[in-house]
């Protein structure tokens, strides 16, 4: 299909765009790395839980329960905001609108997260506000992103530049990890040796973490004009039931979700568990996190480049199998150790496999949102109809009810089975259901028919 002519968007404009990724997975990672460390600390803290660790109908605690109802309200707010800005005709853009609105409460909400009312001691009331918090959180966070990342096919006008800003994306989504897991457990470590309780430590270094987010989220929206580096909207709009059928009628978008719905089950079941395996696998200080994420990040920032030169020349599905594969036996080795990870060459395997972890981390980062960016195009190609946000929110719903599952799935093994030195099944497992999630989405993206929407990208002349 032959499409309008607009301009490329510039390199300092495509970096100064792709930097929103890092504010925002900044503020993630500080709920998922530390609020449930924050809340329930390990018994070797000498600190009272905030809010109650028992288990009620056999499954459900009150953190799994916060991180279930927050990712309920995402989940179905997601499609919703999709389509308003699908058929946004606002004056500032079809995207822009959305950004500019949600950048702050975003940053304020992770705030309130790490405010509870009961400060010092376990209450039900804190549980109530983690729950009402984390919808606020989440829904922001939706109102942002999902626009965020519609922008992908809409700036990338071609197969390259999409891999080429998604791994921008994707870098400075590690740089906002980097801030997260070195530079705030250094700063939280360097308060508490200055006599701040570790609660206060952890509050200071949000507030500030979220201020220096809230100016990179405005800086990235501000980073493109939509009237000269987007095609413009089609003035036929559809209704957010009829394009959420339209999209989940596509065959090969659902097979893609199914894959990723595995996946990130996955690499959310490893993002919460991540201090807990620095204090009770390897039985070093909660700053040892530092040492599993750099470790990590470290393992996927050098596979970048392989990642973005063999996905354009071989296709993004050869190396999204491959990566899923290497996560899952990564999972399988760090759960065998982990019954050995503090004895000697134990000890330096399982951080070996910390590094292999790099690598479907990048993989994530990099090669899901081109692809979903690939769908909506080739969608596009053949039905003249720019649904850009529906395919990123189409996938809220069973995508996030999955992470929130991770959430569930993460409380029910530490709260049944330990999450203590002393008694540590419960974050031995985690690495375990890591490992089977891993290999269910490498048996979904198997059948992803990557050919066939290659073919349908191959017809648009820009």
């Amino acid at each position: 299909m032959q499409t309008e002519k607009v301009l490329s968007l510039p390199l300092g404009n495509q970096l100064l765009y792709a930097s929103g990724s890092a504010a925002f997975t900044m503020l993630e990672r500080l709920i998922l790395l530390y609020m449930p460390f924050y809340y329930l600390p390990p018994a070797e803290y000498n600190l009272p839980g905030l809010i109650p660790d028992q288990t009620y109908l056999g499954l459900f605690t009150a953190l799994g329960v916060a991180l279930l109802i927050g990712r309920l309200f995402d989940g179905f707010a997601d499609p919703i905001i999709a389509s308003l800005s699908d058929n946004s005709r606002s004056s500032l853009g079809r995207r822009k609108l959305f950004l500019v609105l949600g950048a702050l409460p975003l940053a304020v909400s992770t705030v309130l997260v790490f405010s509870p009312p009961v400060l010092n001691s376990l209450s039900l009331l804190n549980s109530l506000w983690l729950g009402f918090i984390m919808v606020l959180f989440y829904i922001s966070f939706t109102s942002y992103v999902n626009p965020y990342l519609a922008l992908l096919p809409e700036l990338g006008h071609d197969n390259s530049l999409r891999i080429n800003l998604s791994t921008m994306i994707a870098f400075f989504g590690l740089i906002g990890m980097v801030m997260v897991t070195v530079l705030f457990s250094l700063l939280t470590d360097n308060l508490q040796n200055s006599g701040f309780e570790m609660r206060q430590a952890y509050r200071y270094g949000v507030i500030l973490f979220a201020s220096i987010s809230v100016i990179l989220l405005y800086a990235a929206t501000f980073g493109f004009n939509e009237k000269i580096h987007c095609l413009p909207a089609e003035k036929q709009r559809l209704g957010t039931w009829q394009s959420l059928r339209q999209t989940f009628a596509i065959r090969a978008f659902r097979i893609f979700l199914c894959g990723e719905m595995f996946l990130q089950f996955a690499m959310n079941l490893v993002t919460l568990s991540l201090i807990y395996y620095a204090v009770v696998l390897f039985r070093q200080e909660e700053r040892f996190i530092t040492v599993l994420a750099g470790l990590t990040i470290g393992g996927a920032l050098l596979c970048f480049p392989l990642v973005n030169n063999v996905a354009k020349k071989t296709g993004k599905k050869k190396v999204i199998t491959t990566g899923v594969l290497s996560l899952f036996f990564s999972g399988t080795v760090i759960f065998l150790l982990s019954f050995y990870s503090t004895e000697g060459i134990y000890f330096y395997m399982s951080l070996a496999m910390f590094v292999l972890a790099g690598f479907p981390l990048a993989v994530l980062t990099i090669l899901i949102n081109p692809t979903i960016a690939d769908l909506a195009r080739a969608d596009y190609n053949k039905t003249g109809q720019r649904r850009e946000a529906m395919f990123f929110g189409a996938r809220a719903i069973p995508l996030k009810l999955t992470i929130a599952l991770a959430g569930v799935v993460f409380a029910f093994l530490i709260s049944t089975f330990g999450r203590d030195i002393a008694q540590s099944l419960g974050v031995q497992l985690s690495a375990l259901v890591v490992a089977i999630a891993a290999l269910g989405s490498y048996f979904c993206f198997r059948k992803y028919p990557e050919k066939q929407v290659l073919a349908q990208l191959h017809e648009e002349s820009l």
